[in-house]
């Protein structure tokens, strides 16, 4: 348990200490729509060569007008990453909380299912919400914090976690030139 603490607005269990805080983006992994769209029709006519001109002109703007529709409906029935919100990784040896204009959301290491590191300081997680299941994409200076104490709590056994592989490249080096002299080793646990 380290000496610093992060001081938060917001109450802490008893036995909960929150350890550190920074922006966060969160992604989530859906279909924006359903592939659906409204057709227009709009037409006018007239009589004559205006008539005929504005005819085939309204015509025309339609049917671009359709096929730009259909094509982004079709873009947003692709699952895909979509941004879903920012705010404030509060992260604490229990879980971390989310802190968005919308409100306070706490989130305990038990209510994750699965977590991996996917990139630099960006992790997926699967839980459970109240809502239902969820797929989100975690993207804080913090990712790697969390997913090394959610997988230590637990999923010790993570391959991840067992390989090193979770470590951002060249951090070793980095963290020995800022004078960490702690066992900076890739972590050896037993399966």
């Amino acid at each position: 348990m380290p000496e610093h603490r992060i001081d938060t607005l917001f109450p802490l269990a008893n036995d909960e200490v929150a350890l550190a805080a920074g922006n966060l983006f969160m992604d989530s992994f859906h279909a924006a729509g359903n592939g659906s769209y409204d057709r227009s029709s709009t037409f006018a006519w007239g009589t004559g060569v205006f008539g005929l001109a504005l005819a085939a002109g309204t015509l025309a703007a339609s049917a671009a007008s359709n096929a730009s529709r259909r094509n982004q409906a079709a873009a947003d029935a692709q699952l895909a990453w979509r941004p879903l919100f920012g705010g404030t990784l509060f992260v604490t040896n229990g879980g971390f909380y989310i802190q968005t204009m919308q409100g306070l959301f706490p989130w305990s290491w038990e209510a994750i299912d699965l977590m991996q590191v996917v990139g630099f300081n960006m992790i997926i997680l699967q839980a459970q919400s109240t809502s239902g299941p969820i797929t989100w994409r975690l993207t804080s200076e913090w990712a790697e914090l969390v997913f090394v104490l959610w997988a230590l709590r637990r999923h010790p056994s993570h391959p991840q976690l067992r390989d090193g592989t979770w470590l951002p490249e060249n951090w070793l080096p980095w963290a020995t030139e800022q004078g960490y002299r702690a066992h900076l080793d890739r972590p050896q646990l037993s399966a």
